[in-house]
């Protein structure tokens, strides 16, 4: 047999990977804050009370993930 002519690609390396997952998180981050403020707005809160709120969902919405991902790389760690 002879080898392929095409060389195989070789895998991300963990930096973009880790980029690319950070940007994922951020924006669904992004996006839990934005329905909080959504939804706090058509609650009949004030804005600085439903931007408030929003950030907060941010952070922790940001901090579940981030704690997420440690979980697994421990857990693939310890296989």
């Amino acid at each position: 047999m002879t080898p392929s002519a095409t060389p195989t690609p070789a895998p991300p390396s963990p930096s973009h990977t880790w980029a690319l997952w950070l940007l994922v998180m951020v924006l669904f981050s992004a996006v839990v804050a934005l329905v909080v403020i959504m939804l706090k707005e058509r609650s009949g809160s004030g804005l600085t009370d439903a931007v408030l709120s929003g950030g907060t969902a941010f952070g922790s919405t940001m901090i579940i993930c981030l704690g997420t991902v440690a979980a697994v790389r421990e857990l693939r760690r310890s296989r």
